[in-house]
């Protein structure tokens, strides 16, 4: 199965507060499913500061980094190609999403909300707006 066989789901309200509490019912599966096959699940929330706390935190930026490169690998077109190459666009999206999952998962773990979340990319936001205005 993949996103091409799944209808539109609808989210009423926060959208980005539903995909929060949607990954954190997915992850509650998960750990179950990573522990029976032998992985350690750490105490939540993260502590970044722990041997165990960055080995985890790692591991989740490694499966972010692998989706997105998965991503990167349906793009067919190349500069030195004669001939135009289609894009699957739904597998392309679809390894989008699954790098968002781990992303929103590491989010979770670390013990961040979405208000959180939203809060450090505005703060960001700020700080790229400066850097743009003072040509830094």
């Amino acid at each position: 199965m993949n996103i091409r066989d799944i209808p539109l789901v609808k989210t009423e309200g926060d959208m980005f507060k539903a995909i929060f509490t949607r990954q954190k019912e997915l992850e509650e599966k998960y750990n179950v499913i990573e522990k029976k096959n032998g992985a350690i699940i750490p105490t939540l929330p993260l502590d970044i500061n722990t041997f165990q706390g960055q080995q985890r935190a790692r591991d989740i930026i490694y499966r972010i980094t692998e989706e997105l490169f998965e991503a990167g690998n349906t793009l067919r077109n190349k500069a030195w190609k004669t001939s135009m190459v289609p894009c699957d666009v739904d597998h392309f999206q679809e390894e989008l999403a699954d790098a968002l999952h781990f992303f929103i998962q590491l989010f979770l773990e670390l013990g961040l909300t979405s208000e959180e979340v939203c809060a450090l990319y505005f703060k960001k936001s700020e700080v790229n707006k400066f850097r743009q205005r003072s040509a830094y």
